[in-house]
């Protein structure tokens, strides 16, 4: 070995100087504590939680791309399903979302503009190029920033950056940076993307380039504003540092976005000037290949790829660089003219973009910069995971650094706080360390059956400076009411479907059921009738027995000429005993009042002739609301809604131009409707009006963009989903109780249950439109209690499906998987399992009774249904 290779040792440090700078060592408490250079003071030590506080699943993803800390609040961005991305800003100890979005959800206050609705691992839309979310802002004015949409997909007209207040979601400001416009020569510029690069105070940084990653240029935007600063077409300038922002060039290939600390070839190194863009310095005409490893207080590490004269195959070194000038520093090693040195590089590096670097060096020894006054790399003498194992620098944290010792010979993974000098100062738990603040810590984490190549999971322990250790978690509370006891023997059991049904179960007549309904002592179910599956038929039947008390088919005569029209969905009148049904008779419709208990006509009201349509669209005791649309003279096709006295049949009112979505409480709802794409209908108002006088109490379409009702139990509140996500109002005044941040697309809930207050109101979030497999589908749960309402937004539940509310319980099934048999749940309004072991899906709970059905139910009237349910006893 040469002399020059001799004195080389780590990343291109001298052994003498490590000698004389680390060989001290003195004895502390029967353990080894080495001296920090430059007499620097030793970190207090940190201790760990055992057990992780919560972890991804907490917040429905499949894969976590990154994560940061501001204060209490963890913004943590990964995936959803297959094609989904999310990004959420939750409580740092409990995992409890603040607010959250998705790809392809609308921005709140964003005025039409959605997430971008990227796919897979790629979806960088809602996160920085290094995968975490790209977070700037200090105090109560913190943002996030996101990629935003506006136009359906593959019609995009506007592509830009907003930024998100990072207290609860809503836009602070966005810009567009992509106008997509085709032209007849097929330069579609759609095949456009961008990047989200770096901020802080002063500059926001993004890109504007091509699929492929060709012709990037940096665009930078005001912080506050989001106003255009200026751009440069050198490649991406991504890290900002003091007043210069260090890039590299695009070089062989693109950057992956993921994962932006892997090296590509033929890059260079460059810097910026922050204020105007302009380039300060390039290293392409000094070295063949660079790359930025990290960057704190004026110096960057920059790995060198180079052929030395005269060889034939190319080596890595590290050298430092003054990120104003571009120079090597001082204390930059630099390889011999003669090319017969071959300094060692650094094998990867972390800095807390402030005062110190920290890289792995080499015989796995940690080497750390401070850069300023004492700038020189600095290997420890002590090796944290023995020579044969490379201590793999995570973060750096406050003077602390956290490395990592790979699994050989047998021996698991190891983890380790250190300072400087490699000392330990506690023991984190399993995992790549990604965050840390002095409450609680992240790290990266492997899950079982995982097929990536890199840690795919999150979990969150409690962290706390000092060697006492933190507080453990207590676990979920347990849930406060008790649940129901449904007996697991049916009182009996109902089929549908072609094949005969064998006794003891009783025979629907039915193709399959499509709705059921407890009445009291009655159950009530409609579905394709088996003789004639164009007609749809409605059944009452004993909830004790089984026992048919009577039926009813589309076209059977009701008396007096009236035949039965739509009874797919019934009416039912609480506390009147009546069953309300839409019915014909020749160029007349009308509605018809059928009695609970046996069947029979009670009423009859007719309500237009000739060339018009009815539809029964809302009933309580005091009034039914009907929607008519006429086929003939000036008004044809437009919707009319009527309003009659359930009691007397009068009509107290009429209005043109709405439909009645719901009846109760001394009020009518009704919408008002837009055409839409293939003839759909496209909300755009909601009003209330005065039973009795139909005189407008409240609307929403001035305060609400595209507001439509999602649930109206006649009780104290209702659910409106809107273009930006859902509201819960007061349903006497219309005043907001509550918001959500995500889109609802349907609501279940079982009506008022006690005391008059609304119960458990179940919710699916997901894109409007989408189908039940949005990967961004979750259950979001609405309780009013004590005059107080609450909305959880329940992210864990996208794994479920079938959510529907049965009293004050929330169901919903736990699909099969991996040779385990579905699960019917009961959980409480906080997501709380109760019971898993149900025999069935809860449809309705009431007067002593449950119906309960297998998993195939599909809502609405043109869904397949199901082909049983059975009805059990609930004790208690």
């Amino acid at each position: 070995m040469t002399r020059t290779r001799a004195l080389w040792w780590g990343g291109g440090l001298l052994a003498v100087l490590l000698i004389l700078v680390l060989g001290g060592v003195r004895a502390c408490g029967g353990e080894d504590v080495a001296d920090l250079p430059h007499g620097e003071k030793r970190p207090a030590p940190v201790s760990f939680g055992a057990k992780p506080l919560w972890d991804e699943r907490k917040l429905g993803m499949t894969r976590v791309a990154g994560i940061e800390l501001r204060g209490d609040t963890a913004v943590v961005a990964g995936d959803v399903g297959l094609d989904g991305a999310r990004v959420a800003a939750v409580d740092a100890r409990t995992g409890k979302p603040r607010w959250v979005l998705d790809s392809g959800h609308p921005l709140r206050g964003g005025g039409g503009a959605v997430a971008h609705h990227g796919s897979g691992y790629q979806a960088e839309q809602l996160r920085g190029v290094t995968g975490k979310p790209l977070v700037y802002g200090d105090g109560d004015a913190w943002n996030v920033l996101v990629q935003y949409v506006v136009g359906a997909r593959g019609r995009e007209t506007e592509l830009g950056v907003a930024a998100l207040s990072g207290k609860d979601g809503a836009v602070r400001w966005k810009r567009p940076l992509i106008r997509p416009r085709g032209g007849d020569k097929g330069d579609d510029d759609r095949e456009q993307r961008m990047r989200l690069l770096g901020a802080d105070a002063r500059v926001v940084l993004t890109s504007v380039e091509s699929r492929d990653g060709v012709d990037p240029a940096t665009v930078a935007l005001d912080p506050a504003t989001g106003r255009e600063l200026w751009r440069n077409a050198d490649g991406w300038a991504f890290r900002l540092v003091g007043d210069v922002v260090l890039g590299e060039t695009r070089g062989a290939e693109a950057p992956l976005g993921h994962v932006w600390g892997e090296r590509r070839e033929d890059t260079d190194v460059f810097a910026l000037d922050v204020t105007n863009g302009k380039k300060r310095w390039d290293l392409g005409d000094t070295v063949e290949n660079s790359h930025l490893m990290a960057a704190a207080n004026g110096t960057a590490v920059i790995n060198v790829n180079e052929t030395p004269p005269g060889r034939s195959y190319s080596r890595d070194r590290t050298m430092l660089v003054d990120v104003a000038t571009g120079r090597p520093t001082k204390h930059s090693p630099k390889a011999d003219d003669d090319g017969t040195s071959e300094p060692l590089p650094f094998y990867g590096c972390a800095d807390d973009g402030r005062a110190l670097i920290a890289c792995s060096g080499s015989d796995g020894r940690l080497v750390t910069i401070r850069p300023g006054r004492h700038g020189e790399p600095v290997a420890a003498a002590k090796v944290p995971f023995g020579e044969n194992t490379t201590a793999q620098v995570r973060m750096v944290w406050q003077d602390r650094v956290l490395v990592t010792g790979s699994a050989t010979g047998g021996r698991p993974a190891r983890y380790a706080v250190v300072d400087r000098a490699a000392n330990r100062l506690g023991t984190p738990p399993p995992g790549e360390a990604t965050a840390m603040s002095e409450q609680v810590a992240a790290f990266r984490v492997t899950r079982a059956g995982s097929t990536s190549s890199r840690p795919d999971g999150l979990a969150v322990h409690a962290a706390a400076v000092g060697t006492k250790p933190p507080p453990e978690p207590s676990g979920p509370d347990p849930a406060t009411a008790r649940p129901p006891r449904i007996d697991a023997a049916p009182l009996w059991t109902a089929g549908a479907g072609e094949a005969p049904v064998p006794p003891p179960a009783k025979d629907t007549g039915l193709e399959s059921v499509i709705s059921i309904d407890l009445a009291g002592d009655a159950v009530v179910y409609t579905g394709r009738d088996r003789e004639d599956d164009d007609l749809d038929r409605i059944v009452v039947a004993d909830a004790a027995t089984g026992k048919v008390r009577w039926s009813v088919r589309e076209g059977a005569s009701l008396g007096g000429g009236a035949k039965a029209g739509f009874v797919s969905v019934p009416h039912i009148v609480d506390g009147e005993g009546l069953l309300l049904v839409r019915y014909d008779d020749g160029d007349a419709e009308g509605v018809a009042a059928l009695s609970l208990k046996d069947g029979r006509t009670r009423w009859t009201k007719q309500v237009t002739s000739g060339n018009a349509y009815l539809m029964l669209k809302a009933a309580d005791r005091s009034a039914f609301a009907v929607e008519v649309t006429s086929y003939d003279g000036p008004e044809d096709g437009r919707d009319e809604t009527v309003v009659f006295a359930t009691g007397t049949r009068r009509e107290l009112w009429r209005e043109r131009g709405v439909s009645p979505v719901g009846a109760g409480g001394g009020l009518v709802l009704a919408a008002r409707f837009a055409e839409g794409e293939n003839g759909t209908r496209e909300p755009r108002d909601l009003i209330a009006y005065g039973t009795s006088d139909g005189k407008q109490r409240w609307r929403l379409g001035t305060r609400y963009r595209d507001p439509e009702l999602l649930h109206d139990g006649g009780g104290r509140t209702i659910v409106v989903g809107t273009a930006d996500g859902g509201v819960v109002l007061d349903r006497a005044t219309g005043r907001e109780l509550a918001g959500t941040y995500a889109p609802l697309v349907q609501c279940d809930a079982d009506g008022d249950v006690g005391g008059g207050g609304d119960g458990l109101i179940v919710c699916r979030a997901g894109s409007r439109g989408s189908s039940g497999s949005d990967p961004s589908g979750r259950a979001v749960i609405v309780q009013t209690q004590g005059g107080a309402t609450t909305v959880r937004d329940l992210l864990e539940t996208g794994a479920l499906t079938r959510y529907g509310a049965a009293g004050n319980w929330f169901t919903a099934i736990r699909p099969a998987a991996e040779g385990r048999p579905e699960r019917f749940l009961l959980l409480d309004g906080e997501g709380r399992q109760v019971a898993d072991d149900l025999p069935g899906r809860p449809m309705d709970i009431g007067g002593g009774f449950a119906v309960l059905t297998p998993s195939a139910l599909t809502h609405g009237i043109a869904g397949a249904g199901v082909p049983n349910f059975s009805v059990h006893r609930v004790q208690g």
